[in-house]
């Protein structure tokens, strides 16, 4: 118990951390001054207005996730609660929200068709099991429901081991050899996710998919 809190602590000021940090590099720095959006001008990209618009979208809806999720998942006995729902209404939305934006923006993912396909596939996936998520909740499949929403946390949770790796990568690599490395970060910042949670799932119980 006392492991599992230490875990969910974690989580928490991880996502806090990373959604206090883009409110700072998007919302008080600026948009156009923000460093991934110099990054991307740096190497030539043409960044329209319909893109800036759906990176806004993205990173408003987003936070929204990245932060209520912990908070879902921390107590099962409150799935009848008011502010359970309600928090799960937020918190849908908000990965519905950052995943059709997510969609369109991996299409000018940096690093060419092996990013753009990464990202669009987390997307993807993100959408779909916020869909089956909120679909046992629909029927009262509550233990169903819970593990679907793990699921998805562990991809909405990529907004933080995204900016893990690439922090990792810039350290190794310096921002030179950024195009080089950013279509893996686009697998790994999800993958591994994905492979942790279904792992922990397998080993705690049968889950029915």
């Amino acid at each position: 118990m006392m492991m599992k809190r230490v875990r969910m602590g974690a989580v928490i000021v991880l996502a806090v951390g990373i959604a206090g940090y883009s409110i700072v590099q998007y919302g008080i720095i600026g948009l156009d001054k923000a460093g991934f959006i110099l990054q991307k001008l740096s190497l030539g990209e043409v960044l329209s207005s319909m893109w800036k618009w759906m990176l806004g979208v993205h990173i408003v809806t987003s936070i929204f996730a990245l932060v209520l999720g912990p908070f879902l998942l921390m107590n099962r006995n409150k799935q009848k609660d008011k502010l359970h729902k309600r928090m799960g209404y937020l918190y849908t939305a908000g990965v519905t929200g950052g995943g059709l934006s997510g969609l369109y923006l991996a299409y000018y993912a940096t690093g060419g068709v092996i990013a753009q396909f990464g990202f669009g596939m987390l997307a993807i996936l993100w959408l779909i099991t916020v869909f089956l998520a909120v679909r046992a909740a629909v029927q009262r499949k509550i233990a169903q429901h819970r593990r679907w929403t793990m699921i998805n946390y562990s991809l909405t949770f990529a907004a933080v081991t995204l900016r893990i790796w690439l922090g990792i990568f810039m350290l190794l690599f310096g921002p030179s050899l950024y195009e080089v490395y950013y279509p893996y970060i686009a697998w790994i910042c999800w993958v591994p996710n994905l492979l942790l949670i279904a792992f922990y799932l397998k080993r705690k119980t049968n889950f029915v998919y």
